[in-house]
This record gives C-alpha cells, structure tokens and sequence, in this order.
C-alpha cells in the first residue's frame, strides 16, 4: 500500500481531519474582515448617495443620516456572510485590491 504525501491527502475528502477547524477559524477571521471593512464601504455609499435629492427643508440630511446607519448595518451583515462563505484567502484578496485602489485614488467599491 502506498503512503500518500501531504498534498495527496488534501485533495482526498475528509483526508486532512485538523483542516476542517483551521478553515471554520479561517472562516471566522474573513467574517470578521470581511464584515468591518463592508461596513465602512457601506457607510460611505449609504451616507452619501441617499441623501441627493434633499431639497429645501432640510430632509436630505436626515436620508443621508438613515442612508449611513443602514448601510454600515447591511453592509456589515452582508460583508461577513460573503466573507464566511468565500473563505480567508478571497476576502484577502478583495480588501486588499479595494485598499490599493483606496491609496492609488481608484476607489469605486460596488465595482470590486
């Protein structure tokens, strides 16, 4: 019988048994990333985009002020059941991007 090498048993079902738990954890930490950095995109579109049609009275404040809470509130949800479900490295990948395009002035987040 052969002895498989550490790459042949990630790739058999079930054959890596200490994985499971580092990539739940793994999972965990992207939530979280994930979750935090949606937030603030969210606070950033929801504050200022739902306010634009806010006349003479005053009433676009109060939109861009509903706009900011809701948007840190589902961009926080949202944000982390798609970190959790994309796992560690892809969340990774995609706040990073945003990150540099935030520093290189390219910043346009429901493009990513």
């Amino acid at each position: 019988m052969k002895e498989l090498t550490v790459f042949e048993m990630e790739e058999i079902s079930g054959g890596a048994a200490l994985d499971f738990g580092a990539s739940i954890a793994g999972n965990f930490a992207a939530a979280v990333l994930g979750a935090t950095t949606a937030a603030v995109y969210g606070t950033l579109i929801g504050g200022t985009q739902s306010g634009a049609n806010g006349g003479l009275l005053g009433f676009g404040l109060i939109g861009n002020g509903v706009g900011a809470v809701w948007g840190f509130i589902a961009g926080g949800i949202i944000g982390g059941v798609a970190a959790f479900a994309g796992g560690w490295d892809k969340t990774l990948e995609v706040v990073v991007s945003s990150l540099e395009n935030v520093k290189d002035g390219k910043f346009v987040p429901w493009s990513q």
